[in-house]
């Protein structure tokens, strides 16, 4: 059996645990050796199991809490029908004139990022998504800024448009 001196760290082998106090033979420090406690293995299994279901949980709700915030965002943009006009440009091309608003939901300032407009056909197929800075870089608490935009998609084939915030990277 090993023993050790708790003020040197001074290391003794023994036959047998004496039921008395010891000195160390380096440093003169008297204490009661005591009965090392051993770890049951089951104990030890049993442990490392509840550990495992712990961090299982815990990255199950961190997930979670992520995907929850990821589609939730406090600035909402919308494009109404009424907002959204044919003209034609200076070289006599017919082009669409877009106009719609962000809002930001939330008591902080938010800086804005680009938008993307997205044009669609009659099938629900992408024919443009076209990028473009917002007319502010920061939007105050509770306010909305509007956006215009003239898309150089030809018209002939657009269906619907969407609008999009989108970080860049």
């Amino acid at each position: 059996m090993k023993i050790t001196c708790g003020f040197c760290k001074t290391e003794y082998t023994l036959d047998k645990l004496p039921n008395t106090s010891v000195r160390c033979a380096v440093c003169g420090h008297v204490w009661t050796p005591r009965v090392p406690f051993k770890q049951n293995a089951t104990i030890k299994f049993i442990a490392a199991i509840c550990a495992f279901i712990a961090a299982c949980i815990f990255c199950a709700v961190a997930l979670l809490n992520f995907s929850n915030h990821k589609n939730t965002s406090p600035l909402i943009t919308t494009i109404d029908e009424k907002n959204i006009h044919m003209v034609t440009d200076a070289n006599g091309a017919k082009r669409i004139f877009v106009s719609g608003d962000i809002t930001n939901t939330t008591d902080d300032i938010y800086g804005l990022p680009n938008i993307v407009i997205l044009s669609y056909d009659s099938n629900d197929n992408v024919l443009s998504r076209q990028a473009f800075v917002p007319p502010s870089t920061l939007l105050e608490p509770k306010t909305t800024v509007t956006f215009n935009y003239m898309l150089s998609v030809d018209p002939t084939h657009v269906k619907r448009l969407s609008v999009e915030l989108k970080e860049s990277k």
